[in-house]
C-alpha cells in the first residue's frame, strides 16, 4: 500500500504535468503517462516521482477524448497478449529497459491520461483539462483545470465509487494490471526463444530482456547479450522523449517518438558478405 508520503508525490506530480501542458497550449491529442518512482540522488532514500509519455502509434492519435476510454482497453488487451509480441508490448518494454538502465530500483506507481474535455457550468460549456490517473491501490486521482483559472482543482479518491468514476477509471486500471502482470511474468525468469527470427516481421521486437534475473538485453535477430548502444534524448517534436537501441554487432535498431510511436528495423542476418575489393 503507497504510503500518505506517495501519494502526495503523485498528486505532486500530477499538478507539474498541469503545468507542463499549459506550456504545451490548447488542443492537443490525449497522452498517456506512466509514472514511476526514482532514488532521489542524495543521502536521503526518499525518492522522487517521474512521468514518461507512452507514445501512441499513429494510427491511435485521438482528436475526440470520447474514444479514450476505448483505447485504454485496447491498449491493456494488447499487453496481455501472452504468446504473441505486439508494437505496444514492444513500446513497454524499451520505456521499462532505458528506466531500469539509470535506475534499477524504478517502481511503477500509476498510470495517467491527460486530455482536454468540455465542462459545463450552469448554461455556459467551457474548455477543461483533465487529468486521471490510478494508482496501485486503485486509488483514483482526477485534475480538473478549467481554461482561464489560475489553478486547477485536484481530488483523491481512496474508494472509488464503480457507479460515480470517470469514464478512463475502467480502462487505466486495466492498463495498469496489464502492466503489473507483465512485469511480474518477466521477473526473475530468463527468456528463451530462437536464436534467430526466421519470418520476423518489423513489427516484433528486436531486443528482449535475458538472464536469470531479466537484466541483460538480447538481440533476436543476431541473438548478441549485452551488445547494444542505447539514448534517450528530448523529442524534437516538442514534448516527450525519443529513444533509441541499437545492437553493435548487427546493426538492427528500436526506435520511439511521441509522434510516430515505437519502430524496429531488424538488420539482414547473417549479415550479407562484402564483396572483396580490386
Amino acid at each position: 500500500m503507497l504510503s500518505l508520503t506517495a501519494v502526495h508525490a503523485l498528486a505532486g506530480c500530477l499538478l507539474a504535468t498541469d503545468v507542463d501542458a499549459e506550456h504545451l497550449g490548447w488542443g492537443q491529442p490525449p497522452t498517456l503517462l506512466l509514472i514511476h518512482t526514482r532514488p532521489l540522488h542524495t543521502a536521503s532514500p526518499a525518492r522522487a516521482l517521474r512521468s514518461v509519455e507512452f507514445p501512441l502509434r499513429r494510427d491511435d492519435l485521438l482528436t475526440d477524448p470520447a474514444g479514450l476510454p476505448a483505447l485504454l482497453h485496447r491498449l491493456a488487451a494488447g499487453l496481455r497478449q501472452p504468446h504473441a509480441a505486439t508494437p505496444y508490448q514492444a513500446t513497454l518494454d524499451t520505456i521499462v529497459r532505458l528506466i531500469r538502465a539509470t535506475e534499477p530500483d524504478a517502481r511503477l506507481l500509476a498510470w495517467a491520461t491527460c486530455y482536454d474535455d468540455i465542462l459545463t457550468n450552469g448554461d455556459a460549456p467551457g474548455q477543461a483539462r483533465r487529468i486521471n490517473a490510478v494508482d496501485t491501490d486503485g486509488r483514483l486521482y482526477q485534475l480538473t483545470h478549467p481554461r482561464g483559472d489560475d489553478q486547477p482543482l485536484l481530488l483523491i479518491d481512496d474508494s472509488p465509487d464503480p457507479g460515480n468514476v470517470p469514464a478512463t477509471y475502467p480502462g487505466l486500471t486495466a492498463l495498469l494490471t496489464a502492466t503489473t502482470q507483465k512485469a511480474s511474468s518477466r521477473r526473475g525468469h530468463g527468456m528463451t526463444g530462437p536464436r534467430g527470427r526466421p519470418g520476423g516481421t518489423d513489427e516484433e521486437p528486436i531486443f528482449i530482456t535475458w538472464g536469470p534475473d531479466g537484466t541483460s538485453l538480447r538481440c533476436q535477430v543476431c541473438g548478441a547479450v549485452d551488445e547494444v548502444v542505447q539514448d534517450e534524448m528530448p523529442s524534437m517534436a516538442g514534448y516527450g522523449d525519443d529513444t533509441y537501441i541499437r545492437c553493435s554487432r548487427c546493426g538492427s535498431v528500436e526506435t520511439s517518438d511521441p509522434i510516430f510511436g515505437w519502430r524496429a528495423k531488424p538488420a539482414p542476418w547473417p549479415a550479407p558478405q562484402q564483396p572483396d575489393e580490386p
